[in-house]
């Protein structure tokens, strides 16, 4: 037999037997999972922050970043004190730093104005197991990253071996009532479930940062040229830290607010410690603010929009074309 022949028969099985795999994944996981749950997830309320951003005309603020948004802001209250829509669109810094700016990308208008805050040092791929997840909540999430075949084989090779073990002991779980799932989030795109909770004594995910030439300036500074060719202003704030991590990775802080006041061509509304609180402020992990944190947070957020020339000049505007 030729080897052409034989790499067409090759290649013919192996696609085969994938389809197979991937089949059998996709009616173990429904088995597994539910409809119920998976809509509930707590990823799932990318869904709600879109059909909010296409309900809202421009001009509206829209805050995007990872979950020291989601966790970390009052969108509500600055809604009220600046007489403008706000959306919410933090959700997961693991999607990476690219994942946000992207979705970014096809959501922005002309007069919109967004205010970025992103996790210390974020990195630009992200997770891919995490945006593959995500896109089968919201399937437009597929725009937000480029596929990975060889990953995409993997997971669902992965995956289909864990259901094929766990089928028999799967159980339908009711997360109706947990902190991070859809219903958590309230119409403006906050997690507002944990606000009366007692916290966790301990915050999670301490650590010590090292430096580094961050990729992510490159990133947004083209994303500050696009929105700025289709009239859309942009602004960056820094994101929310406990004390005692800050103090710990105060150099590499300092270093890192240095490179975005000499490299960054979007405008930075204050300084690292405009937004570092007592760690008392903060529920479960080191981005994540309890009640009393969110609102302090959001207090200092609108006193700098407030006292930003560049801010009131585009609320003038907005208010003049209304």
């Amino acid at each position: 037999m030729p080897l052409n022949a034989h790499m067409n028969k090759f290649i013919f099985k192996s696609l085969f037997t994938f389809s197979i795999i991937l089949g059998g994944y996709l009616v173990v996981s429904y088995i597994v999972n539910g409809d119920d749950k998976k809509s509930n997830d707590y990823l799932a309320a990318i869904e709600d922050k879109h059909k909010r951003i296409g309900k809202i005309n421009s001009p509206k603020i829209i805050l995007a970043g990872g979950s020291n948004l989601a966790f970390g802001i009052n969108s509500e209250k600055i809604q009220k004190d600046l007489s403008i829509p706000v959306v919410n669109l933090g959700l997961h810094a693991g999607l990476g730093l690219e994942f946000i700016i992207n979705e970014l990308k096809t959501s922005i208008k002309k007069d919109d104005i967004i205010i970025l805050s992103i996790e210390y040092f974020l990195e630009k791929k992200g997770s891919y197991r995490l945006k593959t997840y995500t896109k089968t909540l919201y399937p437009n999430a597929s725009k937000y990253f480029k596929k990975n075949m060889k990953e995409d084989i993997s997971i669902h090779i992965e995956k289909t071996r864990k259901n094929l073990k766990s089928i028999n002991q799967s159980r339908k779980v009711d997360t109706s009532f947990s902190i991070y799932s859809r219903k958590g989030f309230n119409k403006f795109g906050d997690v507002v479930s944990h606000l009366d909770l007692i916290p966790p004594k301990e915050i999670a995910n301490r650590t010590i940062l090292s430096y580094r030439i961050w990729e992510g300036i490159e990133i947004l500074n083209d994303f500050f040229d696009y929105a700025n060719s289709i009239g859309v202003h942009v602004f960056f704030i820094y994101p929310n830290y406990p004390k005692s991590e800050y103090k710990k990775n105060k150099k590499i802080i300092d270093k890192l607010h240095q490179d975005l006041m000499s490299n960054l061509l979007i405008e930075t509304l204050g300084t690292p410690k405009d937004f570092i609180f007592n760690d008392s402020l903060f529920f479960d992990t080191i981005y994540h603010l309890n009640k009393e944190g969110r609102n302090l947070r959001t207090i200092r957020l609108i006193e700098l929009l407030k006292n930003s020339a560049s801010i009131q000049q585009c609320m003038k505007k907005i208010t003049k074309t209304k």
